[in-house]
């Protein structure tokens, strides 16, 4: 994506792709609304299980008020552990890298080949499977090792 990004735009690139999207164009509009949108939606479907859990605790799911209480303290807290840990975003990049890849693509493909006695057998699929499985976990131990040396210099500088 760099080298495709690179001989676009050339010496002007920028660092995240929608900065270098055309800003009169409703086709940039809509891409950056779509990427502003997609961390709110996955915020909501993250943090509702919890909501869930904790009205479940209290005995409190039919009552509206105390629903919207438990929420919206929800909500604030997690706005505040984000205020007040300095590195909350290489702390989630770990998380990402390390937790994210290993459930998304090391764990199907490996149950897939667990549970899949056929696509054991040497060809084409088993090829495509371990291309995954090596690619994946290249990439877990990349993105966990940066977020790692990420979080011990901002531990250091604080």
């Amino acid at each position: 994506m760099a080298v495709l990004g690179y001989s676009m735009y050339g010496e002007t690139l920028l660092s995240q792709v929608t900065l270098n999207l055309p800003t009169r164009s409703i086709s940039s509009k809509i891409a950056v609304y779509t990427t502003l949108i997609n961390p709110v939606t996955k915020y909501a479907i993250i943090v509702s299980p919890i909501a869930t859990a904790l009205e479940d605790a209290l005995s409190s799911r039919s009552n509206r008020p105390i629903s919207l209480i438990i929420r919206t303290v929800l909500v604030i807290s997690t706005v505040i552990v984000a205020l007040v840990i300095p590195f909350f975003g290489s702390v989630m990049a770990f998380i990402g890298a390390f937790l994210s890849i290993s459930a998304s693509i090391l764990f199907p493909c490996l149950c897939y080949l667990k549970i899949n006695k056929a696509s054991r057998k040497f060809g084409i699929e088993l090829i495509f499977i371990v291309v995954i499985l090596v690619l994946g976990f290249f990439v877990a131990v990349a993105g966990t090792y940066m977020s790692v040396r990420d979080i011990l210099k901002n531990v250091h500088a604080n």
